[in-house]
């Protein structure tokens, strides 16, 4: 059996792909620069039409065609990167099992496209799966989980008061990541925070910066920092991947998700939940210590995890309905 990745061109992503490749037959499916410039030229003259043709499908072969894919090897798209390129035509061509995994909010129309292409839907957020008819999957650190632990052995703090970073698209979030910076600050706490203009944005913000950090530079800070702020968008129900840098690096976190207080990583000496912004407790909150957290609950939020469980559904047969 082996997995092809699609689409996960990010940095942190690929090194995650690497790493999963030491001990699983792993490989990137990734459309040299000639069948790109190919597929872009067919676009032109496919413009209206909703599915790839016959020419997006040759290319496809063409790229999968060394890979010699069998019927139990499987493919795993996300939901953001499905759409771009020859992507659509990968997917339809894939003679295996296919996955997509749904990492932020989409409208109910959007799944019901993508459904009968896919074998199996996976989403980080238990409301939204609830809401779609998805099957739910634990975010995942996108390092190596012995590697994260070995992070996590150089992370510290030298400093006489407590910092708290931040980093992040504005999304409308501008306001309550201000309110946050104020009552830090006023509990003598140090903030570290970094935010993306956007659509929503306002006029202007203390926080506002050029670009996102590189994810090298992210993670950097949040191991530097001894508390870490995730902000949430409405509607949004599952955890980011700045609960999984708390968790791991041993930082405290101070999130508006209320529903991570029903993982299995969650106590209350490590995470303060905003409810209704209020702030209250929060004083209380700065001046404790996090508990470290067991190894085997952690290992819950690996990719060696992830791959294993989407490896563990996908044994029994499954038909294709693309």
């Amino acid at each position: 059996m082996t997995i092809f990745f699609l689409g996960w061109t990010a940095q942190y992503e690929q090194r995650m792909v690497h790493h999963l490749a030491a001990s699983h037959d792993v490989k990137m499916l990734v459309a040299p620069k000639w069948m790109k410039r190919v597929g872009r030229y067919l676009n032109s003259f496919s413009k209206g039409r909703n599915r790839p043709t016959r020419g997006h499908h040759w290319l496809a072969d063409q790229l999968m065609k060394p890979h010699k894919v069998k019927q139990d090897d499987i493919l795993i798209c996300n939901e953001g990167q499905f759409r771009r390129g020859l992507n659509p035509a990968i997917v339809e061509r894939f003679k295996g099992h296919k996955v997509l995994m749904v990492r932020d909010l989409v409208t109910a129309s959007f799944i019901d496209a993508l459904r009968p292409r896919f074998d199996k839907l996976y989403s980080f957020d238990k409301a939204q799966c609830d809401a779609l008819g998805l099957d739910y999957l634990n975010q995942f650190f996108p390092f190596g989980f012995d590697e994260a632990l070995r992070l996590a052995e150089q992370s510290g703090d030298n400093r006489t008061a407590p910092a708290c970073f931040f980093l992040g698209r504005d999304k409308g979030r501008s306001a309550l990541v201000e309110s946050v910076a104020q009552v830090l600050e006023k509990n003598g706490c140090q903030v570290d925070f970094h935010l993306v203009p956007d659509s929503t944005s306002l006029p202007a913000s203390r926080f506002y910066i050029d670009d996102v950090l590189p994810y090298a530079e992210n993670i950097r800070r949040s191991m530097a920092a001894d508390i870490l702020l995730e902000i949430n968008q409405p509607g949004q129900a599952g955890i980011t991947l700045r609960t999984l840098e708390a968790a791991y690096f041993n930082k405290r976190l101070i999130t508006n998700n209320a529903s991570v207080k029903t993982l299995d990583i969650y106590r209350p000496e490590n995470i303060y939940v905003i409810e209704d912004n209020d702030f209250s407790g929060l004083a209380d909150f700065l001046g404790g210590q996090p508990v470290r957290l067991n190894h085997e609950a952690l290992y819950g939020y690996s990719p060696e995890a992830m791959i294993q469980h989407v490896i563990q559904d996908m044994r029994p047969t499954h038909s294709h309905n693309a």
